[in-house]
This record gives C-alpha cells, structure tokens and sequence, in this order.
C-alpha cells in the first residue's frame, strides 16, 4: 500500500525520533547554539552530515584549550594544535566575535613560535573581539601592537606561567571600550610604561594585579573611572587617583627587609570593600605608614576582610590611631589566636553598623594553647556593646578555649539573632553530640539567639 504525502507525514510527525529538528534551524541560530561549545566540540559537529559542515565557522566564540585538544591525540603534538588554530581561523566567517580564549600550557618538540601568537592575536583583534583570554606558558611570549588600540576590547584577561610576560607597551595606547583588565604574572618595563598603559584605559572600572613586577620608582596613575581594584601579590609602589574606587583587595608578601608592594590612594577615598592581608609576619620594625593608611581609610567600608596576618600586624597599633567604623556592617577574619581577640573586641565596640562577623578557617587557633590553660576571654578581655546579629564560624572543632569563647560572646552580645558553627571534618559523632549539650548549656544575653552546629 502506497501512502500518500500527507500520511507519511503525519506518521513522521508521530514518531517524533525520525525527524531532525534541530538540523532545520537558520544557520545563524545553530552559529549561536555551538558558540557555547570548546571549538574543538563545535568543530567536530561537522561530521554530523553536510548540513553541519560548515555551521562552527558561525560560532561568536572562539575557544582554543590545548589540554582538550590533547586529550583526543595519542601522540600529542603542539604542531597539530597550530595547525588547527590555523584552519579554524582560516575558514571562521563571523565578524565582530564576543570572546577569543587560548591556553596552552604544555609544550612539546617545539614551543609556540612568537609569529604564531601575533597571528592568532591579531586575527581576534581584526574580527572585532570583545572579550580577550589569554593562558600561556612560553619561554617567548609578546603580544601585537594592535591589543593596545582595539576599539571593541571590553575584557583582557592575560596569565602566564613558568615565565612571565615582558609587558612592552607601545607609544601609543587607546582603549576606549575596556572595562575590566586582568594580568598575572606579568612584568612592565619601566613607570613610563605603566603609565601609558593605564592612560589609554580612561573608562577602566576594573583591574586586578597579580604577581606583577611593577618596577622600582614611584608610580602616580589616574584612573578616575576605576571602581573595583585588586592587588596580590605585586611588586612596585603605586599612587592612585580613583576618587570613585569602592571594591579594594590588597594581599603581599612580607620579607624582613619590609614589604614588596607599597600602595597608596592620592585623594581621600573610602571603599564600601576593603580587603587586606599578608603572606608573613615575620617582621620586624614600626609599621609601614602606608598600611594604617589603607585601615584608616576604611572608615566608612560596610564590609571589611582581613587575613589572619593582617590582624596579627593591628595588634601593634594602639587603638586611639584607629577611627570609629561607623558604617561596617559585615567583618571577615580568617581565625585568632589570643592576641588578635583584642582587636577583635575593638571592632565589635567601635563598630554601631556591625551586623555581621564571620570567622572563615576557625574561631581560635594558637600554637600557644597548651601553655594557656587559664586563658580566660570573660577575664582577659573588654565587656563590650555590640548590635551583631549573626555570627558565623566555619572549622569549629568544639575545643574548651572556643567554648569559652562563645560564652564571652554570648554574655556580650545582647541582640544577637544566629550563632552558625560549620563543624570541622573529623569532628565525630560522639564529640558532635557532646558539644551540642554544651552549646546549649552557654547563657546568652540574647533572648532571640538561637545557635545552629551543621
């Protein structure tokens, strides 16, 4: 029996797997689909049929990721994983793409040749890319001179490894459309080149520094759109004009001839996050002007993270050099040790806004603890008055010093809403049923308090 037209279809439609969809969309939507993909997974839809063959030269997104391409290769080669870049940007037809991305980490017979890395570069700047990720690891690296004048950049986001990036800035910087900057492991030349670079990047709100040489001579930058800045682990001495900075981040080592990174804000600024720590302690000599300035400076923040290092340091100042913090609504340490407390406590009373406090690694650690048996919090440390709602203490192991300790707390904090105790790994059942008995025995000044252990 012969069916009609309409009859197969309707049975087609019936049996919904013999229909191919997907396959029927406009080739633009299908580009837009297999942008979300690695380009090698977008790339191998080609031998779906011919209807696929050449759908990922449509793709927005261009992602090179030499450890997924390898792991397809028995005998991997970095001349194959060229060859491929070669093709891909050979036969790729849409212009302007949002984000190029390119990593390699292992080399092999032969390293990335310098003119492989300016072609490919350059191709995603001439297609008008957006958004620029670059992970390499190369003993020689550089880049175009066209990535410092792109009119389309939004995004550049540059790390290498094993050897830094010798940062050679041209004569001429214009970034008219770039955002956010992030360099890691990066070297610049000479102050004169910083501040070309940052010049041309006038409506930068975003940049982050990690492990970056920034010379050695006194660098004055101007970034007046910036907002959000992060400095880890970084070499040089800067001063800023960023008059609407709100985000700062700002962790370095900390060697026995002093630190390696001083940083300073030009004009009075107070940011609503602020965030400072140290590698080191060991140290020795007065503290650093530079380093009250940035806590000084943090008088207005609602939010405030320190490292334990950096906690450790303020146990040096005295508190009359430390301002009231009179809109801190959430505090961050890693963890104390019996000295920090101190410091603790002034924040607690000096801070009318403190909602929040929130101990990330532990509530008291101290190679001390066996020579403190008789510390006591309610004897060792200051009644204080305090509009803390919630406390949060991740790695609590239960130990008698951090009961006592949550005593002191309790006794003192009278509007206290939550006492959230994240318990430590190997923390067993038997201990976790035992001091639950006796977080419920601790009197609390807060009739709303209630004290949850997870």
């Amino acid at each position: 029996m012969i069916l009609s037209t309409k009859c197969r279809k309707v049975l087609e439609m019936r049996d919904g797997g013999s229909l191919d969809r997907i396959s029927s969309l406009p080739d633009e939507l299908l580009g837009h689909i297999l942008s979300f993909l690695p380009t090698l997974n977008a790339v191998q839809t080609s031998m779906l049929s011919t209807r696929w063959r050449y759908l990922f030269t449509l793709t927005t997104n261009l992602s090179f990721d030499e450890p997924q391409y390898f792991r397809f290769l028995d005998k991997p080669s970095s001349k194959g994983f060229k060859r491929f870049i070669n093709g891909v940007l050979a036969l790729h037809i849409v212009t302007p793409i949002q984000k190029f991305s390119l990593k390699f980490r292992r080399t092999y017979e032969h390293d990335y040749q310098h003119q492989h890395l300016l072609v490919w570069i350059s191709a995603a700047i001439l297609k008008g890319v957006k958004h620029l990720e670059l992970d390499m690891s190369s003993r020689e690296i550089s880049l175009p001179n066209c990535i410092f004048y792109s009119q389309t950049l939004v995004t550049i986001d540059i790390t290498t490894v094993i050897h830094k990036l010798d940062l050679k800035v041209p004569g001429l910087v214009c970034l008219p459309s770039l955002r956010v900057l992030k360099l890691d492991n990066v070297t610049f030349l000479d102050g004169e080149s910083i501040k070309r670079f940052f010049g041309g990047c006038s409506q930068l709100k975003e940049l982050v520094l990690l492990d970056c040489e920034l010379g050695t001579e006194y660098v004055d930058l101007s970034a007046l759109a910036l907002e959000k800045l992060t400095l880890f682990w970084c070499r040089g001495h800067l001063e800023i004009n960023a008059p609407n900075l709100t985000n700062l981040s700002y962790l370095c080592s900390w060697p026995n001839d002093g630190v390696d990174m001083t940083f300073l804000l030009k004009n009075p600024c107070s940011p609503s996050t602020l965030e400072v720590g140290f590698r080191s302690y060991e140290f020795s000599g007065h503290i650093p002007q530079f380093v009250l300035s940035l806590i000084r400076g943090a008088q207005n923040a609602r939010e405030l993270i320190l490292t334990f290092d950096a906690l450790k340091l303020l146990t040096r100042v005295d508190n009359n050099q430390l301002p009231t913090y009179a809109k801190l609504e959430s505090l961050y340490l890693d963890y104390c040790c019996y000295d920090t407390w101190k410091c603790v406590t002034f924040w607690l009373a000096n801070s009318p806004q403190l909602k929040t406090i929130v101990f990330n690694e532990g509530l008291l650690k101290d190679t001390s603890c066996d020579t403190e048996q008789n510390w006591h919090p309610s004897a060792k440390l200051a009644p204080f008055s305090s509009n803390v709602e919630t406390i949060e203490v991740h790695g609590f192991e239960g130990q008698k010093s951090e009961l006592l300790l949550l005593n002191y707390l309790l006794e003192n904090a009278r509007v206290l809403k939550r006492l959230i105790l994240y318990k430590c790994s190997s923390m067993k059942t038997e201990d976790e049923l035992q001091v639950s008995k006796e977080l419920l025995m601790l009197p609390k000044a807060s009739t709303y308090c209630t004290i949850q252990l997870k």
